[in-house]
């Protein structure tokens, strides 16, 4: 009976599911373009992070990207954001997950 409830709390639990994307620094090296696809068969809340090496004190920028992505979208512009000023090196960390109910 035990066993039974805890799987009935897990039923409804919002599970993250990793998904293929790019973080690809823009000509200007101070803009970032977030792309991600999804393939599962629903649309999907998305989040792509990636972070960046700089030649400023702590060498380190993050940009994250938060969106719905359409069910089966490949290789999508999720969105384009600027560092704010700080000019981007390159990636040295990037993670993509999306929502699955």
């Amino acid at each position: 009976v035990l066993a039974l409830a805890a799987a009935g709390l897990n039923a409804g639990a919002a599970l993250a599911e990793a998904v293929p994307f790019t973080c690809t620094i823009l000509e200007d090296g101070m803009s970032v373009r977030i792309n991600v696809s999804n393939p599962a068969r629903a649309a999907r809340s998305c989040l792509v992070t990636c972070r960046f090496q700089t030649p400023h004190w702590g060498g380190e920028s993050q940009i994250m990207c938060a969106h719905m992505v359409p069910a089966r979208a490949k290789d999508i512009v999720m969105c384009t954001k600027t560092s704010g000023g700080v000019k981007l090196l390159k990636q040295t960390h990037g993670s993509a997950d999306c929502i699955r109910r």
